[in-house]
């Protein structure tokens, strides 16, 4: 009885090595993912704001954005903003970075830019390399930059960048106003500005 039992037939011991094999490769597959990866853990952010430009304007308006706060903000003496904006006598904005308002006190705060070659609703992530640090960019309604930053708040042992992408929607001369839309990748290291959580 015993022996019966114990007997497979060919179809059934082919059925068990390839259950086997899948279990193996399902094994190999969990042994290469590396439990110490960085993991995103929230959700790229998409806004759109309206900013003064820096100079013609009251000193109590916003001219300046925080990009990790997702915010716009004064330019102020605690310099709490990554981008401050101006709009040129042709109209066209201006993208400063923090170093090239605070001078020396903000010398640590470097800030990357680059133009993107894509529409902004066709960048779906943040160029690797090409960023011209700590320089003015200028921009015109419907051109985009993409942004790369030293973000304080990333822990030890992971990437110290963040990214977001930035374009013009519009340019009001007379009142000194423009508007913007930005997408932010809050995860440190990730490059995505897919909506969601990152995935890599």
């Amino acid at each position: 009885m015993l022996s019966s039992i114990c007997r497979l037939s060919p179809r059934t011991g082919a059925v068990r090595l390839v259950s086997l094999a899948a279990v193996v490769g399902l094994a190999a597959t969990a042994a290469c993912d590396d439990p110490f990866q960085p993991r995103a853990t929230t959700a790229v952010r998409t806004d759109s704001f309206l900013v003064w430009a820096l100079s013609g304007t009251p000193v109590n308006v916003p001219t300046a954005f925080n990009v990790v706060f997702f915010t716009p903000v004064r330019v102020e003496p605690t310099y709490g903003f990554h981008l401050a904006f101006d709009i040129d006598a042709q109209g066209r904005v201006e993208l400063i970075p923090v170093t090239k308002v605070g001078g020396i006190v903000t010398a640590g705060r470097r800030v990357g830019i680059q133009k993107a070659t894509v529409p902004f609703e066709q960048l779906a992530r943040a160029p690797a390399v090409g960023y011209h640090y700590d320089s003015v960019f200028v921009l015109t309604p419907g051109e985009t930059a993409v942004v790369e930053l030293g973000a304080e708040q990333c822990p030890l042992g992971v990437s110290q960048i963040v990214y977001a992408k930035l374009a013009i929607n519009a340019v009001d001369q007379v009142n000194r106003q423009l508007s913007f839309r930005v997408t932010y990748d809050p995860n440190c290291g990730f490059r995505s500005f897919l909506p969601g959580i990152p995935t890599n």
